[in-house]
């Protein structure tokens, strides 16, 4: 039981149920709909499903199989993305598309200590790129994609 509850497999099955339970609750008063015609609680409870699935299954091969133990918990990282994410809600409107993707990037990757500037230039302008292609150009989402000064 004490390997068990020092399992990265545990900790992040409990994680995926709990992000599926949370799901499911916060999507139970929306109309289902049909495969043919989703209604807006489709695709959460759907997902919410999946997510639960896989952590069901991790909780279960965290029983069978000793995987790798959790290492020290490491907060700075943590705060680093959610401020990321933050960042990225503030900065969508005024400052457009690729500024608030290049900075939510910059931001997260500087919760990890693996990718140097370059690497996360690259990161950032990468995927400001395939944002705009996708959201803006793709799905012709309304999004503002430059600053409007």
């Amino acid at each position: 039981m004490q390997n068990l509850l020092r399992s990265k497999d545990f900790w992040s099955g409990i994680m995926f149920l709990a992000f599926a339970l949370t799901g499911i609750v916060v999507a139970h008063g929306y109309a289902m709909g049909t495969s043919n015609k989703m209604g807006p609680g489709y695709f959460p409870v759907a997902l919410s499903l999946i997510l639960g699935a896989l952590g069901l299954v991790l909780v279960v091969r965290a029983f069978f199989i000793e995987g790798e133990a959790l290492s020290r918990f490491r907060l700075l990282p943590l705060i680093l993305m959610t401020i990321g994410v933050v960042v990225f809600g503030f900065t969508i409107e005024q400052y457009g598309l690729v500024v608030a993707t290049v900075l939510t990037i910059v931001i997260a990757c500087l919760a990890g200590r693996e990718s140097g500037w370059i690497e996360v230039a690259l990161i950032a302008f990468g995927l400001a790129a395939f944002s705009v292609i996708v959201f803006h150009t793709l799905l012709m989402l309304p999004l503002q994609v430059w600053p409007d000064f």
